[in-house]
């Protein structure tokens, strides 16, 4: 009896942690050049689906996002309410109706844009060749899927 209660408790811990890692953890597999050097083509990545809890967002993370029916991964590069001004702005006119107005005080001139504060942007490290937010605009917090786990920083 002892021997068979302790193999139960072993198989309920282990189903206990395999359920935690499963539900905290996804594997996702790079697809494209778009974030060359960092990641290439058919390189697996951890996934962290609770990100949420564990921080939130900050500038620099690498996240898996949802748009349309594709995964893609990209790297955060303006939180919500971020002012794009001038120069750093410039690349996203092509999406500028996915963003916000800044403010009065907020504004510097009339090419600064806003993040919107449910959203985030979104670029790849090969620029070149990336399909981003400078061609869709800001994405939704309800779409970014997770954030990479110990992803390098920008090279």
């Amino acid at each position: 009896m002892n021997r068979t209660r302790r193999q139960i408790i072993a198989v309920a811990v282990f189903l206990l942690v395999a359920g935690y890692f499963g539900f905290t953890y996804r594997v996702a597999v790079v697809r494209g050049e778009s974030m060359i050097p960092t990641y290439s083509d058919g390189q697996y990545v951890l996934v962290n689906r609770l990100f949420q809890w564990t921080g939130g967002l900050h500038k620099g993370d690498v996240v898996l996002i949802r748009k349309g029916n594709e995964v893609l991964i990209k790297r955060v590069a303006y939180l919500p309410g971020e002012v794009l001004r001038g120069r750093e702005a410039r690349p996203f006119f092509r999406s500028v109706e996915f963003f916000d107005r800044p403010s009065p005080a907020e504004l510097e001139d009339r090419r600064s844009l806003k993040v919107p504060a449910d959203s985030v942007v979104v670029l790849g490290d090969n620029r070149a060749v990336s399909e981003d937010s400078r061609l869709f605009g800001p994405i939704p917090l309800s779409d970014v899927l997770g954030r990479v786990v110990n992803a390098p920083p920008k090279p």
